[in-house]
């Protein structure tokens, strides 16, 4: 029975290292509370939450990453027995405070949601919070303050994001060439970020920013605005930055529709870890990007559990990430 004990012990070590290797930070950061990304089927042991009404008033479901996190936080609160109120809207940050209000005034018991912005959801928030419903913000923050508008963030390190895909390409470039930087949408806790990060990694470095376009982290749109920057800028970009991987994925398709060869002519960068992102990388037509996962409905379970409970829950949680290029891409980690 002994040797049978340690045998299974030893397994669950291993389950545990293969499970949270591919989210080990490459670089020195603050060290907030952290928490996995969630991608593990059933790694949350959920108690008691049968019969509970979760409210989630998703943003949007416009890009792979967003369907990803609505499908698995869909499918995780489900299976803990928890009732679904969903909304999604449409990347209208009016009408994502008006589903909101509809969810508190249905009596939900918790309120989950990726703010389309950091303005523009304060009063719905504080609506839900003074009628003693806990909001818990996942993947992107609101200007508010912790208690009074929300209960805790759950999110990437952006800037982090922002910052190692930015020095990936200054690694590459020899810190000169033009750069044009493709961003999500403005207002977005994940745009500003992102942008900070990146603009901070290149900061003394000779790269010059030729061009600084919003996409919406749509990838047609992407597609769109970079056919229109390569009709202006022809030959005179080396680097594209872009905020998420799809308009990575889009730049990409207009540089080839160009006459351009990504990678070898132009080097793109993303974030968000996607498996098209991987491919690309693994194709050699992307130079790097940064994982952001979308799985929250792990995390979110716990976090409930633990209020269902009475316990303390720390104001923020952030989710850790790895840089990837050619060296560890891999398909497989992808979304």
């Amino acid at each position: 029975m002994k040797k049978f004990a340690a045998l299974i012990l030893a397994l669950m070590m291993v389950l545990s290292l293969v499970a949270c290797g591919a989210k080990e930070k490459t670089t020195d950061t603050p060290e907030p509370t952290t928490a996995p990304a969630g991608e593990q089927e059933g790694n949350t042991e959920a108690k008691g939450l049968e019969g509970i009404k979760v409210g989630f008033a998703q943003m949007d479901n416009s890009n792979s990453w967003r369907i990803a996190e609505t499908d698995d936080m869909q499918a995780k609160l489900k299976a803990a027995g928890i009732e679904v109120i969903y909304s999604d809207a449409g990347a209208d940050t009016a009408k994502q405070a008006s589903d909101v209000e509809d969810m508190v005034a249905q009596g939900v018991d918790y309120i989950v949601l990726p703010p389309q912005e950091e303005d523009g959801l304060q009063g719905a928030l504080k609506s839900a919070m003074d009628a003693g419903i806990p909001v818990i913000l996942i993947d992107r923050g609101v200007n508010g303050e912790v208690g009074v508008d929300y209960t805790t963030a759950i999110m990437s390190d952006f800037v982090w994001e922002g910052e190692q895909v930015g020095k990936k390409i200054v690694e590459q470039t020899g810190g000169e060439g033009n750069v044009v930087i493709l961003q999500g949408t403005q207002g977005a806790t994940s745009t500003i970020d992102r942008q900070e990060g990146f603009m901070k990694a290149i900061e003394g470095s000779k790269l010059t920013i030729v061009a600084d376009q919003t996409a919406n982290y749509v990838m047609s749109e992407a597609q769109s605005v970079m056919e229109n920057i390569i009709q202006a800028n022809g030959d005179n970009i080396d680097v594209v930055y872009c905020h998420n991987d799809d308009m990575a994925i889009g730049a990409i398709a207009a540089l080839k529709a160009a006459g351009y060869k990504p990678g070898v002519d132009v080097f793109v960068a993303g974030v968000d870890g996607s498996a098209a992102a991987m491919e690309a990388i693994l194709a050699g037509e992307m130079l790097t990007t940064a994982s952001c996962s979308p799985f929250f409905g792990d995390i979110v379970i716990e976090t409930i559990t633990k209020l269902e409970a009475g316990e303390e829950i720390p104001e923020s949680i952030v989710n850790v990430d790895t840089l990837f290029d050619i060296n560890n891409a891999d398909v497989s980690l992808g979304f």
